[in-house]
């Protein structure tokens, strides 16, 4: 009975797991890419950059990097969280508030430029030392599910993993509470029309630094909850200057999702997570990039016939 326990979770249940802590992550991100399309009808392409800017922040201040003091892991997190909340702020105070009434487009392309300039940023800090490693959260203390630690079929997880789940379901609570407070509620009424919102006496330009705000508050925790026990790398989040990063999974989810719901991104980036560990535990060897065919199959065909996404709706 033990063997076939674990031999159903080796199959079935690591790659649940699996999906299931990559898609908390790029859930974070995804919810972040959303709230800011709601609000200003694009796609926000710095918000991958303010969680690399916390996470910069942090293993500053971990390691006393430039003019930081070693600082406890706790409070270096919080200076992440500012921070990466501080950049989402001063995008919209800098970028996005001038060029508010300019094409989508040049917003959209605007957002690409914060991205680049952000990562230069923390190119220029870091260079090319990778040597300053985030303490994994929890310390090394390793659990098992579908059999041992020492089990090759096991799926082991530590305290950064459970911190991802942890992280979006309490981010998913808050979200259902904050959209019922008058804020929430004024955030979603700029996002509908924002001339009828500044006449009913909503201030449009508080709204957008809020949105704005939560948006870098996003993408900090994500890049918090991505980096603990790995080197830190300029633009490890949206991969602008190291590959793929966890935001072009984020856009898929929130795409799947679809653009215009909250929960939306929630279940998208949960799903995408599912169909990738599948895929990528599954898919041939004989297919160079299976899992990345499953991921944009799903998508074309989610596109294809569902263009609003799962739960998405035509605005």
């Amino acid at each position: 009975m033990h063997a076939v326990v674990a031999s159903v979770g080796g199959s079935i249940g690591v790659p649940i797991a699996n999906g299931l802590v990559n898609g908390c992550l790029w859930g974070l991100l995804a919810i972040g890419i959303v709230l800011i399309y709601k609000a200003n009808g694009i796609f926000n392409f710095a918000q991958g950059e303010f969680g690399s800017m916390a996470a910069l922040i942090a293993v500053s201040a971990v390691d006393g990097l430039g003019p930081f003091p070693k600082l406890p892991l706790a409070v270096a997190m919080v200076l992440g969280l500012v921070a990466g909340t501080g950049c989402g702020l001063l995008t919209e105070r800098l970028v996005i508030r001038p060029l508010f009434r300019a094409p989508r487009a040049t917003l959209l392309v605007a957002t690409a430029g914060v991205a680049l300039f952000f990562a230069s940023m923390q190119a220029l800090f870091t260079g090319t030392d990778l040597s300053h490693v985030f303490p994994a959260l929890g310390g090394h203390s390793r659990f098992a599910l579908f059999g041992s630690v020492t089990s090759p079929d096991a799926y082991v997880f530590g305290w950064t993993q459970i911190t991802r789940v942890l992280v979006l379901l309490a981010v998913a609570v808050l979200a259902v509470v904050f959209f019922r407070t008058r804020y929430g509620l004024g955030i979603l009424a700029v996002s509908q029309d924002p001339v009828a919102a500044n006449t009913v006496g909503i201030n449009v330009n508080r709204i957008s630094m809020l949105t704005w705000s939560l948006a870098g508050l996003l993408g900090a925790a994500a890049g918090l909850i991505d980096v603990p026990g790995g080197p830190y790398q300029p633009g490890l989040v949206s991969g602008i200057l190291t590959g793929v990063g966890p935001l072009v999974f984020a856009f898929i989810g929130a795409v799947l999702g679809g653009m215009t719901s909250l929960p939306g991104a929630f279940v998208g980036s949960i799903a995408l997570g599912l169909i990738d560990s599948f895929g990528g535990r599954y898919m041939p060897a004989s297919v160079p990039g299976g899992d990345a065919l499953v991921i944009f199959g799903t998508l074309l065909l989610v596109l294809l016939f569902r263009p609003t996404g799962l739960l998405g709706r035509e605005t």
